[in-house]
């Protein structure tokens, strides 16, 4: 055979070959991972008869810290993700993770962002540096948020002119709030200081100046007018400030910039200040110090290797993107990041993670320390606990949940929090007693939520004499049930362990009260009440888990400490707008039940809400049961 028809051989192979590598890219299905209460939502937007050459299908991770950790795994291929998912791949493995695409708003689909935050001052001001903003009265969204807060923080500490005090007998929130008190002689910063009303009052009072230039500076929290993107404008315009920080976008509504809106203020009277002292005309481009990056689609680096692999799965997303925007479902659409008002936006290249936060400077906004100390030790007693402590301390990290929380792994918890090996350590009910042994005491505790407490139900017609010698039927199988009905069995002087096959008083949850709605609860004082009584008509004893500290800890430490968790069960409880983001409570994986908190509970608080759960009550219930 001639070298010419070798070559040509050759050429047709490797033609060949590519077709069938194309092929095969473009019939590749896509894994696109979702947490796992919203995995039927994705099941039904890939229902819809507009899915026809998509090709992808849903994989359910636990949450979105799973979701990443399967991408990483290659068990899965795409997550939509917000900046504070990219963040935590970031930190877990940057170089194998790739965001490849955004998800924009139809007003915004040409900017770079989501939002920008600006410094606006008055055009005949005499500020012209950061460093004079020292003595201004300024203006902000509110305590905590990106823009109004978390941003001018840390950029200010960052530029070493915001100094915040390492008091130990101060709170992280004080310091801050300290900080900024000395720093602007007035302010309006609106919101909850702390989430125990005493502690917010005094926090209030003490830094009054921060709201001083409020609407109702009594009040200090919302609704006010002069809080929020616009009402910080508006205070910077039509009250008393000196500067307001807030986004672009805000700045083109108040000054009628923008396409169909009519202006609140004149732009002529109001400038940028930019971070290296010039100003801007706000009717020009914007001089930002910092910005939030749009959210987007991360995969991994193999799944987009190469142009053809990226383009292949970029075009499945629009298609998977478009095919949400027109499902009927906009609340399944909305879980999965779509909505009426968002746009599909490919990246020309994939972007590292750590690269597209940088280039926002947003990075440094999550990482803000939040002026805490120290990090909170967390102690887990085997690797499947500290396996969930790791997951929550990165999905709370980036979720501006402070102070950081590090995982200690010890045989004995308790032990090594009374050693100060640890700070914290959940305890259940059962041992309680030996925690108090070693002088820890509870510092929050688990709920259940008002509509999963034990209750009696008994028909209307029997006499209250009966009900003093009914035995009650009830799960013995169910520590909570079997609890409930001891409790009851001990206030009618009946053995605790009375049981009976009958009916006729039968220890339920409230969560299945619907089938029992032609009967009363029995109340612990004998009363009957309706059925839709159950949060103030129970038998609920069971103790919950709890978070153990040792006794000796200051004050601002046992605040610290409770802040923390309180924040924690807010941002990642059962019922919290982000508990997709982290599975703070139910099933951590497969076969891991209970693991650190119990999977039936919903939020921690900061006491038991039934004046039922007493440990007095329960160790006597269970030194009397067999």
């Amino acid at each position: 055979m001639g070298n010419q028809n070798r070559h040509s051989l050759w050429i047709g192979a490797l033609l060949g070959l590519c077709l069938v590598a194309v092929a095969s890219s473009e019939d590749k299905i896509y894994r696109m991972c979702v947490p796992q209460k919203y995995y039927q939502d994705c099941l039904n937007l890939l229902r819809d008869p507009s899915e026809a050459g998509i090709h992808m299908i849903c994989v359910a991770g636990r949450d979105r810290i799973d979701c990443l950790d399967l991408i990483n795994q290659r068990k899965a291929d795409v997550l939509a993700s917000e900046p504070e998912d990219m963040y935590v791949a970031y930190h877990k493995q940057n170089q194998d993770f790739r965001v490849v695409s955004e998800i924009r708003t139809k007003d915004d689909k040409d900017a770079d962002f989501r939002y920008e935050g600006i410094i606006l001052v008055k055009k005949n001001s005499n500020i012209h540096s950061l460093k004079e903003l020292r003595g201004a009265k300024s203006c902000h969204t509110g305590f905590g948020r990106n823009v109004g807060f978390r941003i001018p923080i840390t950029k200010l500490k960052n530029a070493e002119i915001l100094k915040v005090s390492m008091d130990p007998l101060l709170t992280a929130t004080e310091r801050e709030l300290k900080a900024l008190s000395e720093f602007f002689s007035q302010s309006c910063l609106v919101g909850t200081y702390s989430p125990y009303p005493e502690t917010d009052r005094i926090l209030k009072k003490k830094y009054s100046n921060l709201c001083a230039l409020c609407e109702k500076p009594e009040q200090c929290n919302y609704p006010d007018i002069y809080s929020g993107y616009d009402g910080a404008i508006r205070c910077l315009d039509k009250g008393k400030g000196d500067v307001a920080f807030t986004k672009v976008q805000y700045i083109k509504k108040y000054f009628g910039l923008s396409p169909n809106t009519k202006a609140e203020g004149d732009s002529d009277n109001f400038e940028y200040l930019c971070e290296d002292g010039t100003r801007r005309p706000v009717t020009g481009p914007a001089c930002s110090w910092a910005q939030r990056p749009w959210m987007g689609y991360i995969s991994n680096a193999d799944t987009v290797n190469g142009n053809d692999n990226l383009h292949n799965l970029q075009n499945r997303l629009e298609k998977f993107f478009e095919n949400g925007l027109h499902a009927e479902n906009k609340e399944a659409a909305s879980h999965l990041l779509i909505n009426d008002n968002a746009v599909y936006h490919s990246k020309p290249q994939p972007v590292l993670p750590q690269e597209y936060l940088e280039r926002a400077g947003y990075k440094d906004v999550i990482e803000r320390d939040g002026s805490a100390i120290r990090k909170i030790r967390l102690c887990a007693k085997n690797d499947v606990e500290m396996s969930k402590c790791e997951a929550m301390s990165r999905a709370a990290y980036s979720r501006d949940v402070r102070p950081e929380i590090e995982c200690v792994q010890e045989s004995d918890c308790m032990m090594a929090v009374k050693d100060n090996k640890a700070d914290v350590v959940p305890v259940p009910g059962p041992h309680y007693k030996d925690a108090r042994y070693l002088k820890l005491e509870p510092i929050v505790y688990e709920s259940y939520g008002d509509n999963n407490v034990y209750v009696a139900v008994v028909d209307p017609s029997i006499s209250k004499a009966d009900l003093e010698k009914l035995a009650p039927n009830f799960d013995e199988s169910n520590i909570r049930a079997k609890l409930a009905a001891a409790f009851i069995n001990k206030r009618r002087r009946l053995s605790v362990s009375a049981k009976s096959d009958e009916n006729g008083l039968m220890i339920v949850n409230s969560k299945d009260l619907e089938a029992h709605k032609n009967k009363q609860l029995l109340c612990p004082n004998m009363e009957k009440k309706p059925v839709t009584e159950a949060a103030n008509c129970n038998l609920e004893v069971n103790l919950p888990v709890a978070i153990f500290i040792r006794s000796d800890m200051t004050s601002i430490e046992q605040q610290t400490i409770k802040h923390l968790f309180l924040s924690l069960s807010s941002k990642f409880g059962t019922n919290s707008k982000t508990a997709d983001v982290f599975t703070m409570f139910g099933q951590f994986k497969e076969g891991q039940n209970n693991v650190l908190f119990s999977d039936e509970a919903v939020e921690l608080v900061s006491e038991p809400k039934n004046s039922n759960v007493n440990e007095n009550i329960y160790t006597a219930l269970k030194a009397e049961l067999p």
